[in-house]
């Protein structure tokens, strides 16, 4: 018996059969779409309830191990990042206005303290440094929003496009805080917050490593030498955050490593 050709594309095929000499055909019903795997009777196994119980623990701990680590690493990252960005735009901001006011350890900046060595009233501190910014650093910056800080009378906050902020204050130089998030939380010191310097030629010398020359830079410099070694900014950074600033600068291009003492 010989299949010659489909007759129908279901079920109808033309079959041809040898009788006797002669050849006959006839139509016959066959199964075009066979199972490939035809069920006999086997049934498919499910999990038991404890075997998905038992998953879902495993991935749990795995998860509860794993992501609070991922997190942190995120977390270090962006804040490098905006770190980096922030000191790149406060020195080309200080270097285009050097062009228009000649070099920035001749700004001056003017005392936090009177005659008598007293501290000045908060509100001139703030328009000293206001007066400052305002003619040196605000026509090069690139800026979302400025507001008087709520909390602390003599700073002023200015907020960055990328979410950031700074603080400035005047002491015997400009202070610069420079906070990662805004003003969302945490609000510490070496955490979220990041202290800079802008002196005058007055004032460099107590706060700058090996620069004489140099105008901008991290808090803190004053307690570094010629032989200040990472360990010793290490331990300054963990007792003294706002010197943490200066371990990221000098030693780690400020990235957070893992022996950072600070948990951002």
């Amino acid at each position: 018996m010989t299949k010659l050709f489909n007759l129908d594309k279901q079920k109808s095929s033309l079959i041809r059969e040898d009788l006797g000499g002669y050849q006959q055909y006839k139509s016959v019903e066959v199964d075009t779409h066979p199972q490939p795997f035809p069920n006999k009777g086997r049934e498919k196994q499910a999990f038991t309830l404890a075997e998905v119980l038992i998953t879902l623990a495993i991935i749990g701990v795995v998860a509860a191990m794993t992501i609070p680590t991922l997190i942190q690493d995120f977390k270090k990252r962006e804040a490098s990042v905006k770190i980096k960005r922030f000191y790149s735009a406060m020195t080309q901001a200080i270097q285009l206005s050097e062009i228009d006011n000649g070099p920035a350890l001749s700004w001056g900046i003017k005392d936090y303290k009177d005659e008598d060595g007293n501290l000045l009233d908060d509100s001139i501190r703030l328009e000293n440094a206001l007066i400052f910014y305002n003619k040196y650093i605000r026509p090069y910056l690139k800026l979302a929003k400025e507001q008087t800080n709520e909390e602390i009378a003599r700073r002023y906050d200015i907020f960055l496009i990328d979410g950031s902020m700074f603080s400035i204050s005047n002491g015997s130089c400009t202070d610069f805080i420079y906070d990662t998030n805004g003003l969302k939380p945490p609000n510490a010191n070496g955490q979220d917050k990041f202290y800079f310097l802008l002196c005058d030629e007055k004032n460099n010398k107590l706060h700058h490593l090996h620069t004489p020359n140099r105008a901008f830079g991290t808090y803190g410099h004053h307690t570094a030498t010629p032989s200040f070694e990472r360990s010793e900014a290490l331990k300054s950074c963990e007792k003294t955050p706002i010197m943490c600033s200066t371990l990221l600068e000098l030693f780690d291009n400020w990235e957070f490593k893992d022996d950072y003492p600070h948990k951002l």
